[in-house]
């Protein structure tokens, strides 16, 4: 179905503004991640809650904007979600009723356009034209909000997997629902202490041809294990913060930001050191170098 998924390409993807439950709180779904049956994602920004169907993955691929639905056992096919912004369910109807061209071939129904329920499109659908794929079956579902946009569902499978496949593709619908969109950032009571205990905040690379490494370990016990250059985390700072240290760690939260204030355990008298954490775009950054967070080995 490559066709499809070059035709969704045009279109907005519900995706790209999910929240869902990853390292830090995001308004979109990461490309390339694998999630998991069962899993929830959220959009803020859509009010639209949603679930992973039983016994399928999903993901959005990199370089792609139509989120991918494939079955984790024997069955044969493939789901589709793409958003189709401001319409209603009229207006989606409309648009099946006069099919979707796909370099050269069309998507269309096949048979009458039903309410599945009281808010849900529905319809067999083909492919029509020269190269067109008339063995793969093909089902679609719309389900829309009161913010003024559809969801488009759409499923290819093998006949054999029709059935099953379908059924996958209801629960995903069923499990769909909408409340009111918010320009709310995913950070207003984001937990920073919860976060980062237990984890690393790591970075490496190469600056002038010379390698850097500063690593932080922040157990849950509010104790840390820090190895930091002359650069990185202490920037600009007194070598003594420099080497293997170990102390205490807290940390304040201020939405996208923390403050974290470590205290050190030496034998010389260090004063305590602040440093800001900055999240943007799913990233985290400290004086201006990202830094990734991982689980801490030290803190096990």
């Amino acid at each position: 179905m490559k066709l499809i998924i070059k035709h969704c390409l045009l279109a907005t993807t519900l995706l790209l503004s999910f929240c869902t439950y990853a390292q830090l709180p995001s308004n979109r779904i990461k490309p390339g991640t694998i999630y998991e049956a069962g899993q929830t994602v959220r959009s803020p920004r859509l009010g639209l809650t949603t679930q992973i169907p039983n016994g399928w993955s999903g993901a959005l691929p990199r370089d792609a904007e139509v989120f991918l639905l494939l079955p984790q056992g024997m069955d044969i096919g493939e789901i589709y979600v793409v958003l189709n912004e401001n319409i209603n369910l009229e207006g989606q109807r409309k648009r099946w009723e006069a099919g979707m061209d796909l370099n050269g071939v069309k998507l269309q129904p096949e048979g009458a356009i039903i309410m599945r329920g009281a808010a849900t499109l529905a319809a067999n659908a083909k492919l029509t034209g020269t190269g067109a794929n008339q063995q793969q079956k093909i089902y679609l579902e719309a389900k829309c909000s009161p913010a003024g946009f559809c969801m488009s569902f759409i499923l290819t499978a093998d006949p054999s997997s029709f059935i099953n496949v379908k059924k996958a593709l209801q629960e995903f619908v069923d499990n769909t629902s909408f409340g009111q969109p918010t320009n709310e950032s995913p950070y207003l009571n984001f937990d920073w202490k919860k976060f980062l205990a237990g984890k690393i905040l790591l970075a490496s690379g190469y600056e002038n041809n010379s390698k850097r490494e500063n690593e932080v370990s922040l157990c849950a016990d509010s104790t840390f294990r820090s190895n930091i250059t002359r650069t990185g985390i202490f920037k600009d700072q007194a070598k003594e913060y420099q080497g293997n240290k170990t102390g205490y760690w807290s940390v304040k939260s201020n939405g996208e930001k923390a403050t974290i204030t470590l205290s050190f355990k030496t034998k010389k008298k260090l004063a305590p050191f602040s440093v800001e954490l900055v999240a943007k775009d799913e990233q985290i950054y400290i004086n201006g170098q990202r830094y990734f967070i991982g689980e801490s080995d030290v803190c096990r």
